[in-house]
Parts: structure tokens; C-alpha cells; sequence
């Protein structure tokens, strides 16, 4: 499909298209307004119907997404998602191993929950939870796709896995490791109980992080992930430090969206020069990173290399990475965000799009941030 490259960066204005790229640029257009149940017809049309091979591809990850983070197995199976080699081999087993499984249930005893939360050494938010009635320490990672825990843990707590054959899951610096899939009986926040809770289940070796430089280690028991906090209205206050969970409520009133999700959360901004910007959220990095498609959309930047810490799960080391001395991002017209020493991605974390960056906790370390994703927004209160 010509003009992929100009799509992947969320340039939808092509001059010449054709009846199909219309159709696709449209569909690509509800995603990023939060509409993605207008843009999912007309990709499942594109899908079945269109003869171009890199149209269908990109049409096929961008559905199986799309039905995956509602746990719609059915859609999935019917439209034959779960047998096309476009789509991740792992993500297609997880999904046919949920398909067979009870249904996840959440249930709210109390429409609003207050837990006292604590700082990993990396800046991340942590809570402690129930795994089938023991306390352990979880991160809150909108970055991470899927619940996950060690193999310690489930050992522990008598969670077996689900797979014999191996699987593999990437991080965000693109290094791939063997994964178990499983199923918790009962993960209990407070109030909140989540009942059949699918979870990875990760070699414990990977779930402690050593800083190189002062060889402290921070030990992981599990993480909660974007399939539970897309269910829930959460606010993580860094000043009081203090997490609140409440029942999502649908608001009424049609206002502008600012948070969609394509493979990754994705929050709308805008540069200092009103460009539109497209970043990722992920509460479980302790800074905001910038990506490539950045460096066409604003410019002057001042940019220099620097010996930087940095990695995902499993692979946190110093690397040689470009880092950016000043960026202002707007988060709306009343209000900004000023970023210093903003270093580079090392992978693209999207479905199809490539992103302009990737928010971290700093953005709101002295305030809060809100994430209803029911209602497609996200909120920084600062001071």
C-alpha cells in the first residue's frame, strides 16, 4: 500500500488515494478519536475484501488488537485473526487459550477505593494486592499489555500454566524471553475482586532489576497491567501518594477524546508549534522518552548522545542514546508540559503507528494523573 510510512506516523492527508486507502485512512482516523467501534467495521471490510497483501496485514494486527483488549474471542475466531501469520504468533495462542476459559468478572463492592501506594526505585507505582488470598506487591503499568507475575508466585500461590509449548513476549527495548500463560483464580484489590484473571508468567530472573551502577535490586512480585486498568477509573497521585480506583462511570455529554488505544495507550497533544502529536502512556517508566517521528514534526530541537540507563524488563543496562534538552508538550490549550532531558525510544510499542513518545511517571510527579478510559480521557492535575 503506497503511502504506508506517511500513515504510520498519523499523517492521514495523502493526495491521491484510492476507495480502499480512503476506507483505511478513515478507520485509522476514529481510532485516534476514540471511535473505535465506527473504525471496526470498516476494517473488517478492508480485511476481507481487499486483494492488497500489505493492506490486509496492517488491517489484521490493527483488528486483533482492537477485539483482544475486549477479550472478544468470538470476533477473533470468526474472522479467522486467530490462524493469520500477520498477527504475533504468542498473542494468537493467549487468545485461543482465553477463548476456553471462563470469562474474566470484576466486581466492585465499593464504588471507590483509596489505597496507600509506594515508589519503586524506578519511579514506578505500587500497590499490594490479594493473589488467591496472598499479599504481594504490584506495579501499575499502563505500558505492560497483560497482567504478569513470576514463576515464583505462582508456585506459591498454586497457579498453573496453561501452555506446554514456549512463548514469547517482547519488552521496550525489543529484547524477546520465554513466557507461561496462566490464569488467576482471585486478584483482590480491596474492594475490587477480579475473578479468572489471565497473566503471564515470567522466569524469575527477569522480574528483579539490578541498577548497574549501584547494584541496588529491585525485586518484582507481579504487575497489573492495561487489560485490568482499562476496566477501572484509576487516578495515581504522586503528591499524596495514594492510589484511587473507582467503578467506571459513561459520561452523557460527547466531549473531545484524548486517549485512544491502538496496541498501547495513546494520548492526543500537541507540539509547541500546535503539530499534532501522538504519545504513548506508561506509568511503569520513570521518564518520558521521545521517538523518531518527533524529530520531522518540531524543529530545532537540540539533541546530544549520552551514556543513558535504560531497558525493559529483563534488560536494563547503560547505552549510547540521543537525548533531547528541552521539549514542551501541550496537553491542551490552557495546559503544558516542560520536559527536560528526554531520551530517545528504543522500540516502537504501537499497533501500525509509530509514536511520537512515550509519557512516563515524571510527567506528574508532583501532582496526579487520571485515566478513564471508559470515557476515552486522561488527566494531569499539577500543584
Amino acid at each position: 500500500m503506497n503511502g504506508i510510512e506517511q500513515l504510520e506516523k498519523f499523517d492521514f492527508s495523502l493526495l491521491e488515494m484510492k476507495e480502499e486507502q480512503k476506507a483505511f485512512v478513515s478507520a485509522l482516523t476514529f481510532i485516534t478519536e476514540g471511535k473505535e467501534y465506527l473504525a471496526i467495521e470498516g476494517l473488517k471490510k478492508l480485511y476481507g475484501e481487499s486483494h492488497d497483501l500489505s493492506l490486509r496485514s496492517s488491517c489484521a494486527k490493527i483488528l486483533f488488537e482492537l477485539y483482544f483488549t475486549k477479550s472478544d474471542w468470538k470476533q477473533l475466531k470468526s474472522l479467522g485473526l486467530l490462524d493469520d501469520p500477520n498477527v504475533d504468533q504468542t498473542n494468537r495462542f493467549i487468545a485461543k487459550a482465553c477463548s476456553q476459559s471462563e470469562p474474566t468478572k470484576i466486581s466492585f463492592l465499593n464504588d471507590q477505593i483509596r489505597i496507600p501506594m509506594k515508589l519503586s526505585s524506578s519511579g514506578s507505582p505500587t500497590i499490594d494486592v490479594l493473589i488467591n488470598g496472598k499479599k504481594k506487591c504490584f506495579w501499575l503499568d499502563t505500558g505492560a499489555g497483560m497482567t504478569v507475575i513470576s514463576m515464583a508466585l505462582a508456585k506459591e500461590c498454586e497457579i498453573n500454566s496453561l501452555n506446554d509449548e514456549g512463548l514469547e513476549v517482547g519488552n521496550s527495548s525489543n529484547q524477546h524471553f520465554r513466557t507461561d500463560l496462566a490464569i488467576i483464580h482471585s486478584l483482590v484489590i480491596q474492594d475490587l475482586e477480579i475473578i479468572n484473571q489471565p497473566t503471564l508468567v515470567l522466569a524469575n530472573e527477569l522480574l528483579i532489576i539490578q541498577n548497574p551502577k549501584t547494584e541496588e535490586i529491585m525485586k518484582i512480585d507481579g504487575i497489573i497491567g492495561w487489560d485490568i486498568i482499562q476496566h477501572i477509573f484509576l487516578e495515581i497521585d504522586y503528591g499524596r501518594i495514594i492510589v484511587v480506583i473507582q467503578k467506571p462511570k459513561r459520561k452523557e455529554e460527547e466531549g473531545e477524546n484524548n486517549l485512544f488505544f491502538c496496541g498501547y495507550p495513546i494520548i492526543n497533544v500537541k507540539g509547541n508549534n500546535q503539530v499534532p502529536l501522538y504519545f504513548g502512556l506508561d506509568t511503569g517508566a520513570n521518564k518520558t522518552h521521545f521517538g523518531q517521528p518527533l524529530l520531522s514534526k518540531i524543529v530545532n530541537l537540540k539533541q546530544e548522545k549520552r551514556m543513558i540507563l535504560s531497558g525493559g524488563i529483563g534488560d536494563v543496562k547503560e547505552r549510547e542514546l540521543d537525548r533531547i534538552e528541552n521539549l514542551v508538550i501541550y496537553l491542551n490549550e490552557n495546559q503544558s508540559i516542560h520536559l527536560h532531558k528526554v531520551r530517545e525510544m528504543l522500540t516502537d510499542l504501537a499497533a501500525f503507528f509509530k509514536l511520537d513518545g512515550v509519557f512516563g511517571s515524571d510527567i506528574a510527579k508532583d501532582g496526579r494523573m487520571v485515566i478513564d478510559y471508559t470515557n476515552r480521557k486522561f488527566e494531569l492535575v499539577l500543584g
